[in-house]
Order: structure tokens, then sequence, then C-alpha cells
């Protein structure tokens, strides 16, 4: 049975199975065509009642989402089920939708059946309910043997047992408990290599997207909708004194949203769309090529080998001794595969210490690769992690004959095999790794391979440092990211993984790209995360989002034609159509009466003559066509000549009055009586709004409402009207251009290097002064409040929640003293009387925390953060990055505010990215205070650090208290001079500026207002 929106049966019920039948159901299935929706719930009204309860399976294969409602559905498929023993089986064939799977499994669930779900395109299972058990059972045995493990060792989990007695062979049990992945040796483990090289110059991801990517071969969308791609055309009209658009692209184009945010009017070229879906399609298939290519052999394990100069650093501490057997199978199949076609190779092997192969690189010859092979199988695997000393081995130039590398052309690559976090901290190793791959030719590229959650009875000892695999994944990943390289992460039990997973793993929201995720946990044995394959999944998603957005433009194409019948509808949603002609059909009928053309003259009169004129010589303006035989209806009468109906909103009419007659030539001429009267497009001078009191908020946020724009008093826009615009003429006659006459009668002046008339009067000019007086005098009351108390040293607190961060390094000595009182002026000034939840640390080398949550700003808690601070004292290094992962800690939208006077111990830039990395997520900012640092870059770094998370810079000197004094105090006195002393904090540097911009124009306005005096009276002026 078939079903669409209607259902059809073979048979009217069951039947024995013969060739015949078998041959003839063949047959019935090859003519299925897909047509309408899908109607399951007929369908399975229907095939419930097939057979009069005979039937003891029911296989539902599903490709799309049901047309009904989830419950009504349900509800239906459990009422029928009562009382009946009918297996169920559903199956979801080639479907991404999330809610065609969501159905199939709740139906499975809701009938006590089965579930399979298949993908055609990549020809594997995605999950099903047998896959599921099997692996429940499989997970539950593993789980079971580790404890029998533990058990042997007189410990299950957190309870101390005692073994009575062996029950089963010890040597049996260790063989099973040596490798949790349970991954035997292969029959040609001890075998020769079989060297198999490829002859193919590997290359990045990265690099080959630059050659065989979408932007490669040009099929961006947007390059190749930008022939057909026009600007929204808007101009100003000053007789309506408003600006106007055109509105051609609602009849002949699409709006369509461009990569920068404008909105562009598209000609679609429907047989151009298809033809660039087309080559999209290629490009996606190739590029699943690429990801199948990265899945097999040892580039599952490894990834792309891509330098020339291979260093292997393999972990063998004790935590991999259940790892064994794995880690010599990929690095057999490394030598194998990749090492053939390289220059030159090294293989460090690291436990408690580190140790090489060989002294110096070595040709990769298939003496050395043997050599290599049996030097690995007899590692020995003990010891702890020492990740930093293979490091230092493979980086620092021991094993390149005494020679740095960047003295070799050939770029080093490290590849790090490992199942875990080092021992060391995890901010030395980035430190350093970060240190030395910035300045020389060296990647480091990380392989993590990771089996079940490894307890202390498994690795027979205890953990350094105990970690789970996403901690571990997310160490081992910024190592790479240090080390300008590669994180390629495998697993040997995660085989099978979902949708959902693979999603959010890769963070992907195209559920074709998490399929793909799929494909590779599958076939490859389980690749959990890779860089290399994260970038073709990226393109790939990319050009999703372009298939879906060139679909969209086609059938906003399509529904705007509105000639078209259904069946041209049916037909364009077919690709086909790129390779025949778009043809107009019009619609099958009688054709519309034409609009009538211009009235003769005894029309015009008889309308506006007198109403029963009118009224008598109705029979004129019926229109008759002049073919008998044409298919056109007898036009309606006419009362009067109205205008024709569009789907415009139609303006006002203008009180016009005119007097229509006939020329000689036949035209129409008019003579109009009156006139409208045109709207001025004058600019007058508005009065400033004044805030009654000053509002706790930044500059920026505070400038959008008192700026000089938003008062409307920029002098250039109110002398940029049309009416001010000097027009100059060519004159053929005399070769040159002459300036209007009336320009000799307005004052001209020079205003952004173009030449403008003063048409405001001297008293529009007086207004324009005192309302801009009003304006500074506002601008330097904010100032003034800025600069006192604890705003000048802190700037002014915002957020609700802070925590106040203090640099006591031995490098803030001769400033404590004066900083503490300044902090306990804080803390009552700005935290007690503003009602914010506070604590504060200091951090040197270390942290120290007041409180270690956030307390309310009571007086009892302000005076005990007051005598806190009164015992800090100075000494040590600077840990910024430490104070900042400890501020964090507070909780989501707490506002740190960072005091510092120099730069950090560890590397700026680790710190930035730490910091990037900490706020992302809990939306905390961060604002930075430079305390007398007269180190430029010193203040860059705060700088930067404040405006990566989205805080202020704010810049504080102990001894420029009395020049601010005296600037402030002289600026009211010489109020159009600008500003001497130059601020480089956000809010004090914005507020500056925005001084310094409105006394410009005041001067200007003073110079314009003198030039009109002495235009109108020079002898008054």
């Amino acid at each position: 049975m078939s079903w669409g929106t209607e259902t059809s049966s073979l048979w009217d019920g069951p039947r024995d199975v013969s060739r015949f039948r078998l041959q003839e159901v063949c047959g019935w299935v090859g003519e299925l065509r897909p047509t309408g929706g899908c109607n399951l719930l007929q369908a399975l009204k229907k095939g419930l009642d097939l057979g009069n309860n005979e039937l003891d399976s029911l296989v539902i294969v599903m490709g799309s989402s049901p047309d009904e409602t989830s419950d009504a559905l349900f509800d239906f498929v459990q009422q029928r089920m009562l009382g009946r023993t009918l297996q169920v089986h559903v199956v979801s064939y080639c479907s991404n939708s999330p809610q065609t799977i969501g159905t199939v499994k709740r139906l499975a669930k809701v009938t006590q059946g089965r579930y399979h779900i298949y993908s055609a395109s990549l020809g594997v299972a995605d999950s099903s309910t047998d896959v599921e058990q099997l692996w429940a059972e499989i997970k539950a045995a593993r789980g079971l043997l580790g404890d029998t493990v533990a058990l042997r060792q007189g410990r299950l989990r957190d309870v101390a047992v005692t073994v009575m007695g062996q029950q089963v062979d010890s040597a049996e049990l260790d063989s099973l408990s040596k490798s949790p992945s349970f991954l035997t040796p292969p029959p040609i483990h001890e075998a020769p290599l079989t060297i198999k090289p490829s002859g193919v110059l590997t290359v990045s991801s990265d690099d080959w997207l630059s050659k065989h990517g979408l932007k490669a071969k040009r099929l961006g969308l947007y390059q190749v909708l930008s022939p057909n791609a026009y600007s929204l055309l808007e101009g100003f009209v000053p007789i309506l004194n408003k600006t106007v658009s055109s509105t051609i692209h609602e009849k002949a184009m699409v709006q369509f949203e461009w990569h920068d945010g404008t909105v562009k009017n598209i000609h679609v070229d429907i047989p151009t769309l298809y033809s660039y879906q087309r080559r999209l399609k290629a490009a996606v298939a190739e590029l699943e090529r690429r990801v199948l290519w990265l899945s097999s052999g040892s580039r599952r394990i490894w990834g792309s080998l891509c330098e020339q100069r291979v260093v292997i650093v393999a972990d063998v501490s004790v935590m991999n001794s259940g790892f064994s057997v794995h880690i010599q199978h990929s690095l057999r199949v490394l030598l194998e595969e990749q090492l053939a076609d390289k220059h030159s190779f090294n293989i460090i092997a690291f436990s408690s210490d580190a140790r090489t192969w060989r002294e110096r690189f070595t040709p990769p010859t298939p003496e050395n690769l043997q050599e290599a092979w049996l030097w690995v199988q007899g590692l020995q695997y003990s010891g702890g992690r020492h990740t930093l000393a293979a490091l230092r081995l493979a980086l620092e130039g021991e094993i390149h004959g005494g020679t740095s590398p960047p003295s070799d052309p050939l770029t080093q690559g490290v590849y790090l095999f490992t199942s875990g976090v080092p021992d060391q901290e995890k901010t030395e190793v980035i430190s350093y790794v970060s240190e030395r791959c910035s300045s020389l030719p060296i990647r480091l590229h990380v392989c993590l391979f990771t089996g079940e959650e490894q307890t202390q009875g498994q690795t027979g000892g205890s953990l350094p440092c105990r970690a789970t695999r996403e901690e571990a994944a997310g160490v081992l990943r910024e190592m790479a990211r240090a080390g300008n390289g590669h994180f390629h992460w495998t697993s040997e039990t995660d085989s099978a993984i979902s949708i959902e997973t693979a999603q959010q793993r890769c963070k992907l929201s195209c559920p074709i790209a998490a399929w793909l995720m799929l494909l590779w946990c599958t076939r490859s044995g389980g690749i959990l995360e890779s860089d290399d394959i994260s970038a073709l999944i990226g393109e790939m998603e990319r050009a999703a989002s372009y298939w879906q957005k060139s679909s969209m433009l086609v059938d906003s194409f399509t529904q705007r034609l509105g000639w078209m019948s259904p069946e041209e509808r049916l037909y364009s949603g077919n690709k086909t159509l790129a390779h025949k002609p778009l043809v107009a059909r019009l619609r099958k009928g009688q054709l519309p009466p034409p609009r009538p053309t211009a009235l003769s003259l005894s029309r015009l009169q008889m309308k506006e003559g007198p109403a029963n004129e009118r009224s008598s010589s109705t029979k004129a303006f019926a229109w008759r066509p002049s073919s008998a035989t044409a298919a056109i209806s007898t036009a309606e009468p006419m009362t009067g000549l109205g205008r024709v109906e569009t789907k415009f909103k139609q303006r006002k009419p203008s009180q016009v009055s005119h007097s229509v007659f006939y020329l000689e030539d036949g035209n129409i001429g008019m003579v109009f009586k009156s006139h409208p009267k045109p709207r001025s497009v004058r600019k007058s001078i508005p009065i400033v709004v004044l805030p009654k009191q000053e509002e706790i908020c930044s500059t920026k946020q505070w400038l959008k409402k008192f700026s000089i724009k938003k008062q409307k008093l920029d002098l250039n826009k109110l002398m940029s009207g049309p009416e001010c615009t000097h027009h100059r003429k060519l004159v053929p006659s005399v070769l040159k251009r002459v300036a209007a006459r009336y320009c000799s009668i307005f004052p001209s002046v020079h205003i952004n290097g173009a030449l403008k008339h003063l048409q405001l009067t001297p008293g529009e000019m007086k207004q324009y002064l005192t309302q801009t007086e009003r304006l500074l005098h506002c601008y330097t009351q904010r100032m003034a409040w800025l600069l006192s108390g604890s705003r000048r040293v802190f700037g002014v607190v915002l957020e609700k929640e802070v925590c106040v961060l203090i640099d006591v390094s031995g490098s803030m000595a001769p400033y404590l003293g004066d900083l503490k009182s300044k902090l306990a002026s804080l803390i009552w000034d700005q935290l007690h009387h503003n009602t914010v939840r506070f604590s504060v640390l200091a951090f040197s080398g270390g942290v120290t925390v007041w409180r270690p949550a956030l307390q309310e700003p009571t007086e009892e808690a302000c005076g005990s953060a007051v005598q806190w601070v009164c015992q800090l004292d100075c000494h040590g290094g600077t840990n910024t990055l430490e104070a900042l992962q400890t501020g964090c800690g507070f909780g989501d939208g707490v506002g740190l505010y960072l005091l510092s006077d120099g730069k950090p111990d560890s590397s700026c830039s680790l710190v930035l990215r730490e910091a990037e990395t900490l706020t992302a997520e809990k939306h905390i900012t961060i604002h930075t205070v430079s305390y007398n640092c007269t180190d430029s870059s010193a203040n860059d770094f705060l700088k930067n650090l404040a405006h990566k998370t989205g805080g202020r810079y704010h810049r504080c000197h102990n001894d420029d208290t009395g020049l601010i004094s005296g600037q402030l105090a002289s600026n009211l006195c010489d109020g159009d001079k600008p500003m001497v002393l130059a601020f480089q904090g956000d809010d004090l540097r914005r507020l500056s500026e925005e001084i310094d911009r409105l006394k410009h124009f005041r001067s200007q306005a003073h110079a314009f207002r003198q030039i009109l005096l002495e235009k109108k009276n020079p002898e008054e002026a």
C-alpha cells in the first residue's frame, strides 16, 4: 500500500507469497510516482483494517513528516493498538528532517515496536533499535569488566573490599583488562612494514579550499547575483521636503538581503540560478569525497601530514598501558602510508622523561622505517606524562643537528599523540608552545585518542591529572591553537554517535553536515573532532545556505508571476526548467475592457457642464469595439473622469484650478489659475533639552541622548540646505562658468570645502550661540562630575554586580598608600551609595579574595572591605590571567574592574584569548584602569583587554589633579578655545572630543554672525 494525499493498495488483503505475486508487486512499485502530501493517518486507518485483524506485522516506510498533528496521530495509533499483538517496524528512508526522525522514533515507542533510520545518499544506517540495544549491552559489559578489575585490586568505586579467592584465571583477566577498547593485534602486526607511498603532495583543508572551495570556483551566491543586483535608489525632493525611493522593484525585481546587511533589488534569472545549483551540487559532491578520503586509512587517526619534516611525539605513560596495541597499530599505519613521501622524520616517546629514536632527523627510507617500527614495538609503558619535556626536545633544536629550526627552509610539523592532559600546568605548557611556534617555522598538531572513561583501577595507579575527556580535549585544543596547528580527536569506543551529538560537537546547524559527521564515526572508528574535516563541513554548510537562499529567490519570483497557470507553477519547481525557455502564458478567458484614452473637447465640456447636460449625454461615454467579432464586453457608461484605482496609496490632490483647451495641432493645452504654495525647507534653530541630574551611564550612552547631532545643532547640516548651494553655470558664449545673479545678494563662506550661502539671519545665529552655550555648560558639568571623587580613578561603575581586581605587585608599592584611600572612596561613594553588590580581590604572584561571593553593600560589609584593603601590601609579579579567571567565577553578568600599572607576567596574547573565552558565554564585561602607567605597550594591552570584552578603558595619573582643575576652571572663561589636556580614557576622551567639536562650531558661528552683520549694516558693524 502507498500513500500521499490519498492511499492506494495493490490488493484488498494479505496474499500468499509466490514468485508470480512477487513479480506483480515489483511491477506495481515501479509504477509509483511522488504526488501530494503525507496523509499518514488515513494510511494507518486503511492499513490496520486490511485482512480483518489477520495481520501480525506492519512495516511503515516514511520519507517526510506527516501532515497531521502529532497528538492526533499518536492518540489514534494508541487506541487502535489496544488488545492487538501487532509488531510495528517504522523506517525513515533518506530523510534529514528532525521532525520526521522524531515521528519515527515516537511511533515505534507508542506501538512498542522497532525503528530504523537509513540514509540512501550516505549508504549507512544512522540509527536503529537493534543497534542501540547492542551498544547498551556492550557498554554494560565494559562497565562490568572495569568493576571486576577494580575488585581484584581491593577497591570497588569508593568502597574498599577484600577478595577471598580468585574465581577466574588471572592471566585471562589481565589480557582482557589491558585494552579497554578490546583491540587485538591484527594478523600482520608482527610482519614487516608494507610501504605504500601515495605520491601526492598533501595539503591542509584551508589550503585545499583556497583552490577548490566555493570562492575559488566563483560559486558564492553573491558573486553570481552581483551582475543583476541593484541598490535601492533614494533621493531628496525639495518640494516635498523628504526622501523618496524608487518603486520599480515591486513590479520587476525581488528584494534580497546582501552580505553586508544592505538590501539589494535582484533581477532573477531562473535558468542561471538552476545552472548555479547544479554546479553547487557538484562542488558539494567533491567536498564529500574529500571528507571520505580524510576519514580513511591512517588519516582517520593522525589527520593529513602536510609538512616535509615530521616529528612524532608518542605518549607511552602508564595511563596508556591498556592502549599499547592501539598506539603501535596507529604508528604502524602512519609509517606505511604517510611518512614515505616526507623529507625526513624522527620519533619521540615520552612518559616521565623523553627519549628519541634517532638523535637527528632521518630520511624515510624503507630500512629506516622498518627500524623505527621495531623500536616502537620495544617501548615500555610506565611513569607519568611529562608533555613539556617532550615538547622542549622537539622544539628547541637538540634533534636538528645543533642548529635551530629557522635555518631550515622546510616547515617542521610536530604531531603529539596522547590520550590526556599534561602533568604540568596548562598555562605553562600553552605559553611555551605559543612562544616557540610564533617565532619559528614550526607547527604543533595534537592527535587525541580516547576510550572509555578511565578509573584508577584500570590504570593500575593514581592519575596525576584527573580530567574528563571533554576537559582533556579542551586543553589539547588550546595547545594546537597556540602552536598554529590542527586538532584531531578519535575514539575506538564511540563508533556510534547520534545526530544531535554530532551537531553539538561540530557546532553545525545543517542536518546534512551532521549526517556526514555520523558517517565519520560509523565508517572510520569514531572521529569525534577534526579541524580539517570541520573546515570542509563549514564549506558544505555555506553551500547549503546558498542553495536555500537561491531556492527562496526562485520561489519569490514564481509567486510574483500571478499570470502563470497551476500546471506552469508545478512545472517551474522542476529543475529541468533550466534547459527550457521561460514562456509567459496568459490565462484562458475573456480579455478585460481597455482603459479609456484622452477625452475629446465635447466630452470635457460635458464633464465640466451642468448636471442635466451630463445626464442627457451619457451615451457618448459608452465605448464599443470597432470589430464585431472581438470578445470584449461593452464598457459601462462613465459618470465622471476618476482616477484609475491602483494598489498604491493615493495622495491628497493639490488645490489647483485650471482650464483646458485644444491647440491647432490637436493636442490639449491647460491654463493654471492658481498654484499650490511650496513648502519651506528652511531649518530653524532648535532649543536644547538638557538633563536635570547626572545619569550613571557611559559617555557613549550619554551622548546618544545629548550629543550635538541629537540636539540638532550641527552647524554643517544647518548650512547644507538646498537653498544654500552656490550654483555656477557654463555660458557657451564666454566659455566659462558664471555664478547666478542672486549669489551676490547673500554672503558666501566655505564649509567642508564647498562654497555655501549664508541665509540665516543674525538673530538666528545669536539663537544658535545661546543654545550651544547652554550645551557647552552641560558638557563641562558632566566632565567635572566624571573627574570628581572615585570616578577620577575608576570611572563610573555601571553594573549592579561588580568585582574589583587590584594589582599589588612590587611595582605598585610607591602608589599603594594613595590607592587605599581611593579604594575606600570607591566602596562608599559608588558601591554603597548606588546599592551595588561587590567583592574585592588582590593579585600579584597569586590571588587573594576578600569574600568568595558577592556581598550586599551594607555598612558592615563596606567597613570590612575597607579594613581588608588597608591591610594590603605589595610584592611579587603580576598574574593577571589567574585574577581574571577568579573574577569570572563570581557568576554571569558580573562587571570586572581591573586596576593595574603594567603588563602581565604571561603572554599578552594568551591573556586576551583567555579573557574572550571566559567572558563569551557568561556575558561578563571587563573594564580596565591604567594607574600611573607610562608604558605605551602596557596601556595598549589594557585597552585591548577592555575593548575585546565590551568594556571601557580608563587611564589615571596621580599627579594630574592640579592640571585638570585648572583646565576645567578656565574652560568657561575661554569658552571657544579647544581643551589643552588630552584624555586617553574612553569616557573622558569621547566627551572632550565632543566639547572641542562644539567649540569649533561656536567659533564658526561667531565669524558667520559678524559677516552677516557687516553685510546688513556695514557702518554699525
